[in-house]
């Protein structure tokens, strides 16, 4: 079972699809497309502002993140899928870099104060 932030990005990127090429719709596969299909949010009502450009319609995070992945999976060229792959992994390696800064084990102890009691 999704959540209800997932069923509701799954509509909108259902209905966001019905904006796009045939052609281009066509190289999504089948079963990703009865995936969000089945999964989105029946009493959710989005729509499209057609006066308005992509960037500036209205979308939740999620649906963003779907079509990013829709983007580089299907529609990339070699030359932008490379990119994008490249720049997830360094996004990917700061953030588990980070991490590994925050949660050091040599390090945690450091900025801690030495407590003294009376005993």
């Amino acid at each position: 079972m999704v959540t209800k932030e997932y069923a509701m990005a799954y509509t909108e990127v259902v209905e966001i699809l019905k904006h796009v090429s045939d052609e281009d719709v066509k190289k999504i596969p089948e079963e990703k497309l009865e995936f969000y299909k089945s999964n989105m949010d029946n009493e959710y009502k989005y729509k499209i502002d057609i006066t308005k450009k992509f960037e500036e319609q209205e979308m939740s995070d999620i649906t963003k993140a779907i079509l990013a992945n829709i983007f580089r999976d299907y529609w990339a060229t070699p030359y932008q899928k490379e990119r994008i792959l490249a720049k997830e992994k360094y996004d990917l390696n700061k953030l588990e870099e980070e991490k590994r800064d925050k949660y050091n084990p040599d390090n945690i102890f450091k900025n801690n104060k030495r407590i003294q009691t009376d005993s």
